[in-house]
């Protein structure tokens, strides 16, 4: 992700399933929540970036992902919340600002849902959670470019055609969505087969997918309750989300801004990663005082 000085490897232990994260620079936490098919490597622009403006940048592998352990449940965006807390309490960090992409965006909602005292400011790129929008990805229509969402609901019937065939998971991927196919570098690709390829890692990825039904039961009962105050931002691709996480952070918070990404598809960090690190750092501004 960079050099090696620079980065800090951290293994956190929560009920048992070991997490895996890393850190740079020093200053005001950022906490950044990976989507799939990546893992924290894909933060590794954001979080050079970040740790030269005066942050510092915590990025983690979910559960079933990247370093961390595969358990065969838990895969709940409450529960992946807490994972990410833990992370949080092992690096003593008491308050930050969360940024999560695709399904760490589901992740970053629901920790700011169930502890925002904790949570500074929150940005979710290309994602909306289920009961505000994902759903619509579920169902069949001429239109529908997602139609992988509703297939992959059933991790163990998905495993049993793509196992094996990753590499052509991936290739396929990367240039569903994406104004710039060959965005992700040969050399970060293999780094993606290589995760994905871990036994038990296209399971663990997939369980993201199949606990919509539960997530969407969540979300919606939990945003009853609980209105967000913090700063939030909505960012999404011109080809591909674009103003649909920010039309959803609506339907939850009060402080809500949007930026919609010029020239990037689905894959923000690998098509664009100057422009979301300049509108995320303009976002952050207020936390590095």
């Amino acid at each position: 992700m960079t050099a090696a000085h620079d980065l800090r490897r951290h293994r956190v232990v929560r009920d048992g399933v070991g997490l895996h994260a890393v850190s740079r620079g020093e200053g005001p936490a950022v906490l950044l929540i990976h989507g799939f098919p990546q893992h924290g490597w894909m933060w590794r622009r954001t979080m050079a970036d970040l740790a030269a403006a005066g942050f510092r940048a915590v990025a983690i592998d979910q559960r079933g992902m990247g370093g961390s352990d595969i358990p065969a449940g838990g895969y709940g965006k409450a529960e992946l919340a807490r994972d990410a807390a833990a992370v949080l309490d092992a690096l003593e960090i008491e308050r930050a600002a969360v940024v999560g992409y695709d399904h760490g965006g589901g992740t970053a909602l629901a920790l700011a849902l169930t502890e925002p005292e904790r949570v500074t400011r929150l940005g979710v790129l290309e994602y909306a959670p289920p009961g505000f929008g994902y759903e619509a990805g579920l169902t069949a229509a001429p239109d529908n470019v997602n139609w992988q969402l509703a297939f992959f609901t059933h991790p163990d019937v998905a495993v049993t055609f793509i196992a094996g065939k990753e590499r052509e998971l991936l290739s396929w991927y990367f240039q569903h969505w994406s104004v710039d196919p060959d965005a992700v570098p040969m050399a970060d690709f293999e780094v993606y087969v290589r995760a994905l390829q871990r036994p038990g890692a296209l399971r663990g990825g997939f369980m993201q997918f199949a606990a919509v039904f539960e997530d969407m039961d969540w979300f919606k009962a939990r945003a009853a309750e609980t209105r967000l105050s913090m700063p939030c931002l909505g960012i999404g691709g011109a080809g591909a989300a674009g103003a649909w996480p920010e039309m959803a952070l609506r339907a939850l918070a009060d402080d809500v801004r949007g930026v919609v990404i010029d020239g990037a598809g689905h894959w923000l960090a690998e098509e664009r990663p100057d422009a979301l690190s300049e509108t995320l750092l303009e976002f952050l501004a207020p936390d590095r005082g």
